[in-house]
């Protein structure tokens, strides 16, 4: 006879929705979960776990007589641009904590440490920031921008993740109206994170924005809006700009002949970036007026939002897709810790956030 658990469904119930996971997709998979959730009828231990990984927690917590909030997220990053925690998505928060339980992995596992992690401060110039961090990134790249650039920041020690959802639900998708992605400093294992649904060239101002950040040493979370009254932002806004969009190189492609909106066209398709970086190139270099500046954003911010993807359209290659979400350093040195059998299976397919399958996927890598 099969034993049945008698759970508190109360916080089975509190689980599921603090999950945000839609009932309906819960009943295709258990078509007896609201009976389980009103204590009408009490699931098997098979019939729980597959709750749990549905809603993406361990099992051993739905057994429990009460409700255990998420782990906090450090000290650092409870308020961002005046953001507490509580003001941010289960979504968004969870993403951080499990890239702080990668980036808690990776120092273990990682000797040296970074030599410009926090390198600079509000009072170093701009130039001297810039010269070191165009060292670091080498000749400038115009074509194929994003791939060269996370290649490059690899190769220097900074771990690069990218998704649109929590882990591998699809049905948990992350909200580019909260955020474009995050920075995790540290000296050993630096973490940058980008929203899977921004656009491209979105994902590149990204990469390089919080690769700034680095330099500063500080977390940092990246929304869709400008912090004007935020020092340090104002200034990683302008290194940022230049290294994506160089003034002389900007100068050399501007043609005075054309209108404001051809030249629009041309610069952000010959830089690989957006409009809204390459308007703001022209009213920093004083080619447009601040008036027109704030007309040009708004009306480019209404034309991004009416051509967004819809939550759960982001389709692709499984295979390709997970690839590119996980960084390849990262998976290497999970692989390394399991070879050495420092590290089980079940705790590294845990850590990176997939299953057999992912895990197969991503060894494809180094073979």
């Amino acid at each position: 006879m099969v034993e049945r658990l008698a759970i508190n469904q109360e916080v089975l119930a509190k689980y599921v929705q603090a999950s945000n996971t839609p009932l309906d997709y819960l009943k295709q998979k258990l078509p007896k979960i609201e009976a389980y959730l009103t204590g009408q009828e009490k699931p098997t231990f098979n019939q729980l776990s597959t709750i749990a990984k549905l809603i993406n927690i361990p099992t051993g917590l739905l057994l429990l007589n009460q409700f255990i909030a998420s782990p906090e997220i450090e000290a650092d990053f409870r308020t961002i641009d005046s953001k507490t925690i509580n003001e941010m998505s289960t979504e968004l928060r969870e993403t951080i904590v499990d890239m702080q339980d990668k980036q808690a992995f990776l120092r273990e596992e990682i000797i040296g440490e970074l030599p410009f992690i926090g390198q600079f401060t509000l009072e170093d110039s701009d130039e001297k920031v810039l010269n070191t961090i165009r060292h670091y990134l080498g000749e400038n790249i115009i074509s194929g921008r994003f791939s060269t650039y996370r290649n490059v920041l690899n190769q220097l020690g900074v771990f690069v993740f990218i998704n649109g959802i929590v882990k591998e639900n699809t049905h948990r998708n992350l909200s580019l109206e909260e955020f474009r992605g995050f920075v995790l400093s540290d000296n050993k294992a630096p973490i940058i994170f980008i929203n899977q649904k921004d656009t491209n060239t979105g994902r590149l101002f990204t990469l390089i924005h919080e690769f700034v950040h680095l330099f500063f040493g500080q977390d940092h979370l990246l929304d869709l809006t400008e912090s004007p009254l935020n020092p340090l932002e104002v200034k990683v806004n302008r290194i940022t700009a230049e290294i994506l969009v160089p003034k002389d190189i900007f100068l050399s492609k501007y043609n005075e002949q054309l209108g404001i909106d051809v030249n629009l066209n041309n610069l952000a398709k010959y830089f690989e970036v957006s409009k809204q970086v390459v308007v703001r190139r022209m009213y920093d270099l004083k080619f447009i007026s601040k008036v027109k500046y704030q007309e040009t954003v708004k009306q480019l911010k209404e034309e991004f939002q009416s051509t967004q993807i819809p939550k759960n359209k982001i389709t692709g290659n499984y295979r390709n897709t997970l690839k590119y979400r996980v960084d390849p350093n990262f998976y290497q040195y999970v692989s390394n810790a399991v070879k050495e059998q420092r590290l089980s299976y079940t705790e590294a397919f845990r850590l990176i956030g997939v299953g057999y399958k992912g895990y197969q996927v991503l060894g494809e890598r180094n073979k």
